[in-house]
């Protein structure tokens, strides 16, 4: 029924219905399904609360920081394989929930308020060695660097390298008529600070001059490899790892990925 109540309010308010829209795509609902390895012994993590409402999985306590970003859904749990590998190479994890997620407050996600919100949390925890970030984690990557944000290494694990996209591929799922649309656009132009695509990785990857390792599943079923590919061709220094038989999550808790993973991070 809701293709065809957007499409009747698209019509009759359409300003109002694109608010409505914007809402709805930036808001996170339920959570993927914990994968036994995330349960796995030996790794263990301690929760802090970064700051009133936002709280984050930690692992390690000294040595250069590496700030993780999960996924649509997912949680901070997903970085233990990583995170217990950093800790044997002196390096010390942060992997915070996402507004919206778990414990932490809010109820919107987007690239930008991540974006945002990691430039907020480094005067909190300091310069960040590294960001890894997972599907959804890693597209919110290439905002903050669109913005500016300062790291020395970069890894995205099968991430959507032009996520500008995926709200309008909804909107019209929802068949928000043309009008709606229009006002849409403007509304997502207008949180980005800019035209939403130049947050995309595909637009900012190009000119990073951070080393950047991108690990993707061939076989990926929610964000297809055809994303990597077109993230490789735009971004020839980009060190690209492509994986056979891991899916979407479960190439997180891969050793081989996690070793190249922690040798890039630690190199």
């Amino acid at each position: 029924y809701l293709p065809l109540l957007f499409g009747l309010a698209g019509r009759i308010a359409p300003h109002r219905t694109a608010r409505a829209m914007a809402e709805l795509v930036s808001r996170p609902r339920g959570r993927n399904p914990t994968q036994p390895w995330e349960l796995a012994p030996g790794l263990a993590s301690r929760e802090m609360e970064l700051r009133p409402g936002l709280f984050a999985r930690a692992w390690g306590e000294n040595g250069p920081l590496v700030l993780a970003l999960h996924g649509w859904r997912g949680r901070p749990t997903q970085f233990g394989p990583l995170a217990v590998a950093l800790v044997a190479r002196g390096l010390r994890t942060i992997a915070f929930d996402m507004p919206g997620h778990g414990r932490s407050a809010g109820e919107r996600a987007t690239p930008r308020l991540l974006a945002d919100l990691l430039f907020e949390l480094t005067q909190i925890t300091g310069p960040v060695h590294a960001l890894v970030g997972h599907s959804f984690g890693g597209a919110a990557i290439g905002a903050a660097l669109a913005l500016g944000f300062q790291t020395s290494r970069v890894v995205i694990v099968s991430s959507p390298t032009r996520v500008s996209r995926m709200p309008f591929m909804y909107a019209k799922a929802f068949r928000l008529p043309p009008r709606a649309m229009a006002h849409f656009v403007r509304l997502l132009d207008e949180h980005a600070g800019r035209p939403v695509a130049e947050l995309d990785l595909v637009a900012v990857g190009p000119h990073c001059r951070i080393p950047a390792l991108l690990v993707h599943d061939r076989g990926d079923a929610v964000i297809p490899y055809h994303e990597a590919e077109i993230l490789a061709a735009a971004w020839p220094a980009l060190n690209v790892i492509s994986t056979e038989g891991l899916s979407h999550r479960d190439i997180l808790a891969d050793a081989a990925v996690v070793q190249a993973i922690a040798d890039c991070i630690s190199d």
